[in-house]
This record gives structure tokens, sequence and C-alpha cells, in this order.
């Protein structure tokens, strides 16, 4: 049985009150459940305490666009985040030792996770933890918006390597290449639905070099204090697949913390020709014809 029929055997099975056919101890889960609530509660503290940081090449940012990194390097003014961006990383965290706690369940041979990663690049150690091994694979754990699940994530590891604005790849390569493991992919849970879909990955030597490299260059980019240039571009706009006579920010701009500093002129505006009571609203450059 692979990875994600396991996850979900388990899950059916708690969702129709038939834990005891998980042939679990009482005591067993207690002890089960314990851990998971003192790694949530570890979660709240970090989250709660949490301060602004010097810029560092860390395994989470290293798959970023260099255009983000060197904002972030010569400390740009970042945006004010929306008040319920603390709600969301809590329930990351939540979802997280959830996910630790099932794959405790489903009796899956986890052989480590929550390890300390080092990987030299360029003369520099990015550092990093990763979140679980199995088998020997390295995976990630991620909660994920109903669009992402559906667009993204249930489409495997090529509907990722076609977009991949927050730079998964390069993280998962990371922390695998860091500890001279196999990448095993992402266990991924939808926050709205509860589904679970595990995208296997498997990188040849070829496509991890060349992960690497761009790493490589971003480092000495950052390093050499190379100019700024943007890596992105605004779109067209399009409304029931008719150009809106505007020009906003690609998703990768719209996620990011820079994108006033990058763009000055843009504004968040409502979706041009909608009809709804609440439109969509963009980081748009171009507003129907007219240049902010």
């Amino acid at each position: 049985m692979d990875l994600q029929s396991q996850i979900h055997e388990v899950l059916d099975l708690l969702s129709n009150n038939e834990a005891d056919k998980l042939d679990v101890e009482p005591e067993e889960l207690a002890k089960m459940a314990r851990k998971a609530g003192q790694s949530f509660e570890e979660a709240i503290l970090r989250q709660f305490t949490r301060q602004d940081e010097d810029f560092r090449f860390r395994m989470s940012n290293m798959g970023k666009p260099l255009c983000q990194l060197q904002m972030a390097n010569k400390g740009a003014k970042k945006e004010r985040k929306d008040y319920n961006f603390i709600m969301r990383m809590l329930h990351g965290d939540a979802i997280e030792c959830i996910m630790d706690l099932v794959l405790e369940l489903s009796k899956v041979n986890v052989t480590g996770g929550k390890s300390r990663v080092e990987l030299e690049l360029e003369g520099y150690t990015i550092k990093g933890e990763d979140d679980v091994e199995i088998d020997d694979k390295v995976y990630d754990i991620k909660s994920s918006s109903p669009f992402a699940f559906e667009q993204k994530w249930k489409k495997g590891l090529p509907a990722l390597k076609a977009d991949d604005p927050f730079g998964y790849v390069g993280q998962l390569i990371g922390y695998s290449d860091g500890q001279n493991k196999k990448t095993g992919g992402w266990i991924v849970v939808c926050k709205s639905t509860g589904q679970v879909v595990v995208v296997d990955a498997e990188f040849s030597d070829q496509e991890k070099d060349a992960v690497k490299s761009d790493i490589a260059t971003k480092i000495k980019a950052i390093n050499e204090g190379w100019s700024f240039q943007r890596c992105f571009e605004p779109v067209d706009d399009f409304f029931n697949k008719k150009y809106t006579g505007s020009k906003k920010l690609p998703m990768s701009c719209g996620f990011c913390d820079f994108k006033q500093a990058c763009w000055p002129n843009a504004q968040l505006l409502p979706q041009p020709k909608s009809k709804a009571k609440e439109p969509k609203k963009n980081w748009y450059v171009m507003y129907e014809g007219k240049e902010l």
C-alpha cells in the first residue's frame, strides 16, 4: 500500500469511529496525543515570539526569486501583513502536528524528522530543519488553499515544476541533499476540506544540479551586490476570457512582501467588468487602459 493510501485508511477509520481497528493501545494513543500537543505548544511560542531578523539564506527562502532575496537583503520595507496572517501560520503548524500523529498511527516507516540540515554552496552554509523522513526519504508537510490543492498539488510534480513561486522544489532538494538522502515528496492537506494528497518527487542528478546551480547564482548575486532586476513583468488581465484593458502583477509578485517597494504605483483594485457583489481584487499597474 502506498503512503497516500495508508494515510487515507487511517483517516477513514477515525472518521467512522473505528479507532479500535488501528491496533493502538489507549496508553500509546494518549502518548502520541501529548507529543502532538507539545509540538503545537512549541509552534505557538515560536509564532508568538517571532522577531524580524537580518537577511540570511535559509532552506525556506533559497528557492524564492532573486528579486525577492535582493529586496530582503537590502532591508527594503516590508508590507504590513493582514491581521489573519498569524492564523494561517498557526493553521499550518497545527496541520503538521496532526499529520505527524496520523503518520504514527498509520505505522509507516518513519525513519527521522525535524533534522537539522546544512547545505554548502558557494562557500555559504544554508541551514534548515526538515519535516519528516519516511523510508529514509525526505518529505515536507504542507497545508494548502482549496485552489492550490486542486490546480497544483493534485496534478502532481509536473504542475509544481511549472509554477513554484515559493521555491518548494529547491527546498526539498536542499533538505535531501544536505543529508545525502533521497527526496520523497510532499504530504499536502487542504485547509478547507481536509483532503490529503501525497505528491511523490524524484529528481534526476541533472535536475538537482540545475536547482543547486540556480541557488549558487543567487548566493553569488547577493554576495557580489549585483544590480537589482525584477524577475517578473505585469500580465494581461482577463475576465470571462476577455481582456479588461488592465495589467496586473503575476501571482508570484502578489505573495511577495516587497511588491509595493518594487512596484510603487501598483494598486489593489477590484477586477474590472466583474458584476460580483465583492469582486476579486488584484494588484494592478494599469487599470482599464490607464497607467497607475
